[in-house]
């Protein structure tokens, strides 16, 4: 099927890069790399960029923050937040972004790291690795919201 549309999706796709400045300061556009930015904006921190575990965004007032992306649907139908051992252990604060199939932004709600360990004590897999609920995930005492922050700054305000 993508076949069918790859003049037109190349195309596209250089004319969104040719004009994009954004371009210039990251080297891909991604929904996760957006995910990192809009958190940043929301924390007032700083994209840290490259392959640092735990840490995709560095904040005065929330430290190391791991942030996670998902497009609603991709997930089957139990949305969840995945986690490798190391987003925990080196995070100060883990924050899942959810947006539409059609990029609309949906919902990002951060948590602690404690709040997040009794979330995957005993359920990592062999390769170190867990899916947390989305049910779950919102329904942590210590979850914390910064959907109004990141509305604000898609919306330019």
């Amino acid at each position: 099927m993508k076949a069918a549309h790859a003049r037109d999706d190349a195309s596209e796709m250089y004319a969104i890069l040719r004009s994009a400045k954004c371009i210039e300061r990251y080297d891909c556009i991604s929904h996760q790399l957006l995910a990192e930015i809009l958190v940043a904006v929301a924390t007032g921190g700083e994209v840290v960029g490259g392959n640092n575990r735990g840490s995709d965004v560095v904040s005065p007032g929330f430290g190391k923050i791991e942030v996670k992306s998902r497009i609603l649907g991709t997930d089957g139908p139990f949305p969840r937040v995945s986690l490798k051992a190391h987003n925990v252990e080196k995070a100060d604060w883990v924050a899942a972004v959810r947006w539409t199939r059609t990029f609309d932004f949906f919902d990002v709600v951060a948590l602690p790291r404690h709040a997040i360990h009794p979330l995957v004590e005993g359920r990592l897999n062999a390769a170190r690795a867990t899916h947390i609920s989305w049910q779950s995930w919102t329904a942590s005492p210590a979850a914390r919201s910064l959907s109004d922050e990141i509305r604000a700054a898609l919306n330019g305000a």
